[in-house]
């Protein structure tokens, strides 16, 4: 009987083994192959990069050159700090000035803008209301944002932002982000003026430089804002549209950013590539300082096969079949199985199987937003095509003749109940229960339907 045990327990040790060594050298697959490539290869970035700019949004009183000399001090000394507390952050603490994820003194001095109530965010649902409320109380509070305001016009300059600092988990992030959404109130008070103008290209200018941030960053971070940035300002711009005669054209600078956004600016491939550094420099830094020197640690932990798998998820965006599903609008669906911890290189690496696999699917939110934000521009290109058309149709038959590049199958342009906007489904919405709901963009004023004639029926009884 001891005899049978024996034979069974060194044959599971030896299954054990064996699964354990095909583990360690099963090679990475072509998905991951291709999408680690895509993450950590060359990028050839447009233009000039904003980076400087962006990040010292709220300083006065600094030309370019000097924008850019205080970044540049405020990543080196980053990096120093970076490299000089690693064993303390990653591994285990020791006594020393710089504790355990304590970040230095790093930030940059500038003008602290408190929330104005007056002024208009993103997210604001109707922002032209907002500002007729009291615009005397805007234009004061416009006056004191005005070098905040010229120096966001400033960003459609640049051709992308791409972060100076070394990838960490600790990077920080510019605290003048917010301050791209103070044009937003600088326009609405323009329209509302009387410089319809001014107010359009304006919005538009502001829709190019999120576009840019959306496609041409090396962080989701910032991709997100950019998106959020776009929105906003493609839902102003209806709302001035709807307050304007069809007839009124918009400045020629407008045309640019009709252009529906490409797969490229939608699949976020670009700004994935910031999270894989960051999450490469984590896994490494971890490993040296953590469990490097422990005996077995490469069993447990295998840094290479873990980028593999993080590039397999935050990488798709980069290849053919995600790629597809957006070029065709369909809701872009990750495959989340490339983070399965029943896949064959996990034995050898457990630990790092676990890590990759909580991670993966929090970024299909990123991708649906995207989505939503080209199919937000397509909405507003068919309400600029609406204008410029003839109007001896009705707008639902002049619906059916929209642009190709304007249709969707998955998602087409409809005329909203009330006949007073147009419509799309949207893929990522807040009603978790309900994702789908609808993008919404005002038509002109003009051609909303002549209110119902009150009955006596309608009449309430005396």
């Amino acid at each position: 009987m001891f005899k049978r045990m024996a034979w069974a327990v060194s044959g599971l040790l030896g299954l054990l083994l064996v699964v354990m060594l095909v583990s360690r050298y099963w090679p990475a697959s072509a998905m991951q192959k291709q999408a680690r490539a895509a993450l950590e290869g060359p990028v050839a970035w447009p233009g000039d990069n904003g980076w400087a700019l962006l990040e010292t949004l709220n300083h006065e009183g600094l030309d370019m050159a000097q924008r850019q000399a205080l970044v540049d001090d405020r990543a080196a000394r980053f990096a120093q700090w970076v490299q000089a507390t690693a064993a303390q952050r990653y591994g285990e603490p020791e006594p020393g000035p710089v504790q355990h994820g304590q970040l230095p003194e790093l930030a940059l001095p500038g003008q602290r803008w408190m929330a104005d109530e007056v002024l208009c965010r993103s997210g604001s649902r109707d922002c032209l209301a907002q500002v007729r409320r009291d615009p005397q109380a805007v234009v004061v509070a416009l006056q004191a944002r005005q070098g905040v305001i010229e120096r966001v016009a400033a960003l459609a300059d640049y051709g992308h932002v791409r972060s100076p600092y070394l990838a960490d988990v600790n990077m920080p992030l510019p605290g003048s982000f917010p301050r791209l959404f103070d044009t937003l109130p600088a326009h609405a008070l323009a329209h509302v003026q009387g410089d319809s103008t001014r107010a359009m290209a304006g919005l538009c200018r502001d829709m190019g430089t999120g576009r840019m941030l959306l496609g041409h960053s090396d962080s989701l971070i910032v991709a997100m804002l950019g998106q959020s940035m776009l929105q906003a300002n493609t839902q102003l711009l209806a709302q001035v549209l709807a307050e304007l005669p069809p007839s009124t054209p918009l400045p020629e600078s407008c045309a640019a950013v009709l252009v529906p956004l490409s797969v490229e600016q939608m699949s976020l491939c670009t700004p994935m590539r910031g999270e894989y550094a960051i999450g490469a420099a984590t896994l490494r830094q971890s490993f040296e300082h953590g469990m490097g020197d422990r005996p077995g640690a490469s069993w447990l932990f295998n840094v290479d096969k873990t980028l593999d798998r993080n590039a397999a998820y935050l990488g798709q965006g980069c290849l053919a079949p995600l790629r597809q599903r957006v070029a065709q609008d369909l809701p872009a669906k990750p495959d989340l199985a490339v983070s399965s911890l029943w896949r064959v290189e996990c034995p050898a690496n457990a630990i790092g199987c676990i890590l990759s696999a909580t991670a993966g699917p929090a970024y299909r939110n990123y991708l649906l937003r995207a989505q939503d934000a080209g199919a937000q521009q397509r909405l507003l290109a068919a309400l600029v095509w609406l204008r410029v058309q003839p109007g001896d149709e009705s707008l639902a038959q002049r619906l059916q003749r929209l642009p190709a590049e304007l249709v969707s199958p998955q998602r087409p342009i409809r005329l909203s109940a009330d006949g007073r906007a147009l419509q799309m489904d949207h893929y990522y919405g807040d009603d978790q229960s309900s994702p789908y709901g609808s993008l919404s963009l005002p038509l002109p004023q003009a051609w909303w339907p002549a209110p119902a004639p009150v009955t006596a029926a309608d009449t309430p009884a005396p």
